[in-house]
């Protein structure tokens, strides 16, 4: 199966020379993109208002995209009590595995943001900030995978045990309002927001990866997945990876849980630095 990713990289440039010319009366009939997850990626579309889709299919793995998207349309997840749109966004697409799922059913959709949005690094906070505070308002609750993670509030939830912060943090206080002091090092850390609701993972990434050259250069995606449909691909493929890693002898399955001891100790010890900065533990059943 094709990274998700590297799919639509692959659509999107395939469709800017073509879409970059749609006509005005086209914009217009897209007034915005709605969407949701679990029911038939035809009946989704058709539902979205988009006028017409770029779709592809490589051996039951569908994908429905539309990019560029113009500027004054917003993307809008609809489901109740969850509701989340972003703007301005470049790419749209929405993921069906008719392998796993005949009926089709959207198990994924991936949002690009566009690069015009990000000036400067108070922008890109500004809109991030945004983003965040619309899944605060709704029913999402923090997510985190309890074999791997703790939860932590405040800077604790950015930082490593030497107090630096962390190398792709994915489980950051959505409460916690980040100095514009950390906000540079943090955004070339590449951090990663989750929320979980009714079902749903959504994850917001970040990255910058400017340089003195060519100066600022964000990168900010947001995902939503059927979750139990990543859990059950994710324990599928550690389970063929583990195999394989054993039949070769590399001792996989015995390195693994090697590794979720060492990671159970230094979550201790993280709670124990977080409590000692006045931050807190969250305990979750």
């Amino acid at each position: 199966m094709l990274d998700r990713r590297t799919l639509l990289a692959a659509t999107a440039a395939g469709l800017i020379g073509g879409l970059a010319g749609c006509s005005k009366e086209r914009e217009q009939k897209m007034a915005e993109i709605k969407f949701d997850l679990g029911k038939n990626i035809l009946e989704t579309g058709r539902a979205s208002g988009v006028p017409q889709f770029e779709t592809d299919n490589i051996n039951g793995y569908i994908s429905y995209s539309v990019a560029p998207v113009p500027e004054t349309v917003p993307a809008r997840y609809t489901r109740p009590g969850y509701e989340v749109a972003w703007q301005p966004i470049f790419a749209f697409t929405m993921y069906a595995d008719e392998g796993r799922f005949p009926d089709r059913r959207v198990q994924s959709v991936d949002l690009q943001l566009s690069s015009k949005v990000n000036q400067t690094h108070e922008e890109a906070q500004a809109f991030v900030e945004q983003t965040i505070a619309q899944f605060q308002r709704g029913k999402w609750q923090r997510y985190y995978n309890p074999m791997w993670d703790t939860l932590l509030t405040g800077r604790s939830s950015l930082l490593n045990e030497k107090g630096e912060i962390e190398s792709a943090p994915m489980t950051i206080d959505p409460a916690y309002k980040i100095p514009a002091a950390d906000w540079p090092a943090l955004v070339k850390n590449v951090p990663t927001w989750r929320w979980v609701g009714d079902g749903v993972l959504a994850s917001l990434e970040i990255s910058e990866l400017g340089n003195a050259t060519r100066g600022l250069d964000y990168r900010m995606s947001l995902e939503f997945v059927l979750l139990d449909v990543k859990l059950k691909r994710d324990a599928e493929n550690e389970a063929r990876d583990l195999k394989e890693g054993d039949a070769k002898g590399w001792n996989s399955t015995a390195k693994l849980e090697e590794a979720k001891k060492a990671s159970a100790e230094l979550n201790k010890r993280l709670e124990a630095n977080a409590i000692k900065r006045g931050d807190s533990v969250i305990r979750k059943p």
